[in-house]
């Protein structure tokens, strides 16, 4: 048994392809049962394989909450399989479910090996791409107009606080007002490295790690294979920012594995400034112009 090429219209990034091509496609499809439960795939885990349901229900869930619920038929993670993503949702089978499942090796195998038929794929998958995006540039707009009402509003009570008469909580309220605010900038606002422009710290001992996040107070780095500073410990060394070197220390505020989180220290205004320069270049990738 196969999937038909109707069944297979149903993956936009398909749709566009012709139906003797889909006969052939079909056929890297595996078709698979389910129980009630299953765990199709995993937040967190890096993305290669994509479903289409056939029978059954499917849930995605986010931090334990159940986002969406899927019923056939209809493809799950084409798009994050295809992209090389990292899952940023769990899939669970609440019904006993039979689905057909591919890997994007096979599948971009397939049309790497069919060129005349890959121009259509390759356009269904940048468009697919490109309607997300804007979706994401939606959504988060809303959330940025949310953010700074939300700043608005905590700003008047800080203020309010600091006109007040005192009371034995003036103080934390005011504090913890003051910090939410801060937390809130934009420039606190983590971003990854880009190729283009790369950032790495170097230990005292001369060995380099690479940044994998980078905000104007946090700066994150991996270093596999050698000791880590330890949480809540000081940390001190030099952050290069293809080119330019800044000295930087701060306290270790988080480690996972080979990963530590970095809260930095005041820089004087000389390095704040290149700082600035080099997270307003990074961010500005984040925007559509």
């Amino acid at each position: 048994m196969t999937l038909t090429p109707a069944q297979l219209r149903v993956i936009p990034l398909l749709r566009s392809v012709p139906d003797a091509f889909l006969s052939q496609v079909s056929m890297l499809f595996t078709r698979i049962s389910v129980e009630a439960g299953t765990v199709l795939f995993k937040a967190g885990d890096p993305a290669s394989t994509f479903y289409l349901l056939e029978e059954g229900e499917v849930a995605l869930k986010e931090d334990g909450e159940i986002r969406i619920v899927i019923h056939p038929p209809a493809p799950i993670g084409e798009l994050g399989a295809l992209t090389a993503l990292i899952r940023n949702t769990t899939a669970i089978a609440t019904r006993a479910s039979k689905l057909w499942q591919v890997t994007s090796e096979k599948l971009v195998g397939f049309f790497e090996a069919n060129p005349d038929v890959a121009f259509p794929f390759y356009h269904e998958l940048l468009q697919e791409a490109a309607d997300k995006i804007q979706r994401d540039q939606v959504r988060l707009e809303d959330m940025r107009k949310n953010i700074i009402r939300t700043q608005k509003e905590m700003k008047q009570l800080r203020d309010y606080v600091l006109q007040s008469q005192d009371t034995p909580i003036s103080d934390t309220v005011h504090d913890a007002l003051e910090k939410l605010i801060q937390q809130n900038r934009r420039v606190n606002y983590r971003v990854g490295p880009q190729v283009l422009l790369p950032a790495h710290v170097r230990f005292d001992d001369g060995t380099i790690a690479p940044v994998v996040e980078v905000s104007r107070t946090r700066i994150s780095f991996a270093r596999s294979g050698a000791p880590m500073p330890e949480l809540d410990s000081t940390w001190s060394g030099v952050l290069q920012l293809s080119g330019p070197e800044i000295p930087i220390s701060g306290k270790i505020v988080g480690r996972e594995g080979d990963r530590a989180d970095l809260e930095l220290d005041l820089l004087i205004d000389e390095f704040s400034a290149i700082f600035d320069g080099y997270l307003t270049r990074v961010q500005l990738l984040d925007f559509l112009v």
